[in-house]
């Protein structure tokens, strides 16, 4: 009977790397592949945030009593100096401590109680009454104008008057990207305060519709 003899030890075959080589290789690529989506991942947020800046408004609201040509004309626009659309989504006028809510409620309460049926009926005014505004980027939308004429200059000019130190103007609007920002405006001289906000949200009772 022939004895058991071991079995002689396992040789590599084919030449083949080392375990140690072996396992560095695949940490290295295991190492190249996490930096590649790190930096692809990376990428896109630096893509993400040009892209946002790209299309960044920046709206500003305008109470002016002259036009480019030199006529005299109290009128509320809203301009984007921005390179990106804004979406005017609230916008609200109050005179000394009150909310108007329209062209004629303006009036009214600019001129006094004593003077507001007169003032409304001379004061004629082209307006544009929706809710909200969508303004391009280096454009301009008009809310209302009202042009002075020799019949109404004693009631323009009491609304003048007003304007140029009575009204606040509150707006809030959003870009394409939903990063808003609320806006309040004081007086013709467009003392200003501008905060970011996470979302507009509308004053129905309030809201200016001219």
């Amino acid at each position: 009977m022939t004895p058991d003899l071991p079995e002689p030890p396992h040789r590599r075959h084919g030449g083949g790397l080392p375990r140690w080589l072996e396992w560095t290789t695949a940490i290295a690529a295991l190492v190249v592949s996490v930096s590649s989506i790190f930096i692809a991942i990376r990428n896109g947020d630096i893509e993400n945030r040009m892209l946002k800046a790209n299309s960044l408004p920046y709206l500003f609201i305008g109470v002016s009593d002259v036009t480019p040509e030199g006529a005299d004309q109290i009128s509320i626009d809203l301009v984007n100096n921005g390179v990106g659309p804004a979406n005017e989504k609230s916008l609200k006028v109050k005179v000394g401590d009150r909310y108007v809510t329209s062209v004629e409620d303006l009036i009214r309460t600019a001129v006094g109680p004593a003077d507001a049926a007169e003032a409304v009926k001379v004061l004629k005014d082209y307006h544009n009454r929706v809710p909200t505004r969508f303004v391009a980027a280096k454009s301009d939308q008009f809310v209302f104008r009202i042009a002075k004429t020799p019949e109404n200059a004693r009631y323009w000019e009491m609304l003048d008057r007003s304007a140029a130190s009575n009204w606040v103007l509150e707006y809030c609007y959003c870009s394409v990207f939903d990063e808003c920002w609320k806006v309040r405006t004081e007086g013709r001289n467009a003392r200003e305060d501008r905060q970011p906000v996470k979302a507009c949200t509308r004053d129905e009772p309030h809201e200016f519709i001219p």
